[in-house]
């Protein structure tokens, strides 16, 4: 039996402090299993520290490539249009207007283009999906009764309707972020979870615990140091 234990990990915006908490949370959680750490983009924007976090993912990811598996998300796209030469002014606004000010401030910079430069060629390299057997882990979601291998990058990192309120299979359960939750806890139902916990508007941020044997989470952990099964109370 595969002992190998995912952690998923719902958009951290630039909340350095809860990331760091989160990621010791979870592998205390995992101690004497083999674990590996899913994050669904939108690491940059809105919050105060999105140097930090990319420096710490980036290290991680470096020392230890096959557990630390990073996604692109919106954000994370919006900042990469942003820092081109052949950037729009349309390009530069937009992300600015999305939280794109904390991420300068948080590097010391006045342009995007001033980022250091493997901060902004990460981000190009950061696949849109990731998959295992039962799973598909994506930042937005998927459009309902097209084929993963046909969505569209613009669905993958942007989506909400019509695939929030889908009830149907999917074929794989879908594990998502980038829309944030009112209620700042993770959203399950049949066919998805949405991590998504507004860390960045003042909720913790959140990790779900999948194992190889069930499709559906088996914990959620969150920044907090509370952890809880599905439909159960926090501790």
């Amino acid at each position: 039996m595969d002992d190998l234990i995912t952690f998923a990990i719902g958009d951290i915006h630039g909340c350095f402090d809860k990331l760091a908490k989160l990621v010791a949370a979870c592998a205390s959680a995992g101690t004497g299993r083999r674990t590996r750490f899913v994050f669904i983009g939108d690491y940059v924007d809105r919050g105060p520290d999105s140097s930090r976090v990319l420096a710490f993912l980036i290290d991680r990811q470096l020392r230890e490539e096959d557990r630390f598996v990073c996604l692109r998300g919106n954000h994370d796209d919006l900042l990469i249009r942003a820092a081109r030469e052949d950037r729009t002014d349309s390009d530069l606004i937009n992300w600015w207007a999305n939280g794109g000010e904390q991420t300068l401030d948080s590097y010391g910079v006045n342009d995007p283009c001033e980022l250091p430069a493997n901060h902004l060629a990460w981000l190009e390299s950061l696949p849109l999906t990731f998959m295992d057997q039962q799973r598909i882990f994506v930042h937005a979601g998927i459009r309902p009764g097209v084929p993963i291998q046909d969505q569209t990058r613009e669905d993958l990192l942007w989506i909400r309707e019509p695939f929030l309120t889908s009830e149907v299979d999917h074929g794989a359960f879908v594990v998502h972020g980038h829309t944030p939750i009112q209620s700042m806890l993770p959203e399950l139902r049949p066919n998805r979870l949405n991590l998504d916990t507004g860390a960045c508007f003042g909720g913790a941020l959140t990790a779900a615990l999948f194992t190889s044997e069930a499709r559906l989470p088996a914990l959620f952990i969150d920044s907090d140091g509370r952890s809880w099964r599905p439909r159960g109370k926090r501790k």
